[in-house]
């Protein structure tokens, strides 16, 4: 029992991730009215990817090491497993903590509104139009001073 202590603590590490990463969820489920700062969403959909990235090179380099270097021969496959398995419950925890909530009822295939004017008291006249575009060169040549 006392042989294969670390690789039972760290599958109870990887049980644990995935453990927080539920109740984190459901909590982020309840705080959903909560405005999000925009730097913080933006971070966190950055980051995911990276830290998801990271743990599976991770787990590929300490797998071939493993082999590599005739781990089962000192390190017990029961550990490695465990090793293994909290790097796979880490990217879990990650997905689970950092994914952003969509709010019921939202759909997010919609376009974003458009802002609010700045100035939405300005008369008609004021606010600035698109200006037309013509096809023909001919208005601009009847602008030019004749010889």
């Amino acid at each position: 029992m006392l042989d294969t202590a670390i690789g039972l603590s760290l599958y109870g590490i990887a049980i644990f991730f995935v453990a927080h990463g539920i109740h984190a969820r459901r909590l982020k489920r309840l705080e959903a009215d909560e405005p999000v700062n925009p730097m913080i969403f933006a971070a966190g959909e950055i980051m995911r990817p990276i830290l998801q990235i990271a743990a599976a090179y991770a787990a590929v380099k300490t797998t071939f090491m493993y082999y590599a270097l005739g781990g089962p021969r000192i390190f017990p496959l029961i550990d490695f497993g465990g090793l293994i398995a909290m790097l796979a419950a880490y990217g879990i925890w990650v997905q689970l903590k950092l994914k952003p909530i969509s709010q019921p009822g939202q759909d997010n295939t919609e376009p974003a509104p458009a802002p609010a004017p700045l100035h939405p008291a300005l008369p008609p006249e004021l606010i600035p139009q698109p200006v037309a575009r013509t096809t023909s060169p001919a208005p601009v040549r009847e602008l030019e001073p004749a010889d």
